[in-house]
C-alpha cells in the first residue's frame, strides 16, 4: 500500500513540476522585454544602448506584451568647482542600477549596478555598461 501511495505521490509531483515549467518563460535570447520609464530619462539611454550593443532581446512598447521588465535608476553628480580647479576634470560621476523581472512570477532574473567616475559621456556610458552585462548574461543562456 505504501508503494502505491508513493507512486501516486511521485506522479503528482512530476505533473505539477511539468506544469510549473510550462508557465515560466526563460530569460534567453529573443525574450520580449519592456523598459519601464526611469528618472532623468535613463530608459531612453538604456534602449539606445541595448540596440547599439545588439543585445538579442525584443524591446516592446507595452508591459502587456512583455515577458520581462527592466526597471532601474540613475544618478549624476556634476563636477564641482574644486574638482574642476584642482584636477582640471569637468566630467561627471555616474551611477546606475537595473534589474530585470519576470512579469509572470515577479522573480528577479538579472540585476546589475555600475559606477563610472569621471564619465566623459555621462548616462550613455552607464547605459552601455548595463547593456553589455545584459548581453553577457544572455550569452550564458544559449
Amino acid at each position: 500500500m505504501w508503494k502505491r501511495i508513493a507512486g501516486v505521490f511521485s506522479v503528482c509531483l512530476f505533473l505539477v513540476s511539468g506544469l510549473h515549467g510550462q508557465n515560466q518563460v526563460a530569460f534567453k535570447p529573443g525574450a520580449k522585454v519592456f523598459v519601464a520609464p526611469m528618472q532623468d530619462g535613463f530608459d531612453t539611454y538604456l534602449k539606445a544602448a541595448l540596440q547599439k550593443k545588439k543585445v538579442p532581446i525584443t524591446i516592446v512598447g507595452s508591459k502587456d506584451d512583455a515577458d520581462f521588465a527592466i526597471t532601474g535608476s540613475s544618478e549624476t553628480q556634476k563636477a564641482g568647482t574644486a574638482k574642476k580647479l584642482i584636477r582640471l576634470d569637468w566630467h561627471s560621476d555616474e551611477q546606475a542600477s537595473v534589474s530585470i523581472a519576470n512579469l509572470k512570477t515577479s522573480e528577479i532574473v538579472f540585476a546589475y549596478s555600475v559606477n563610472k567616475q569621471s564619465s566623459a559621456h555621462g548616462k550613455q556610458s552607464t547605459a552601455e555598461a548595463c547593456a553589455k552585462h545584459i548581453k553577457d548574461e544572455l550569452g550564458k543562456k544559449k
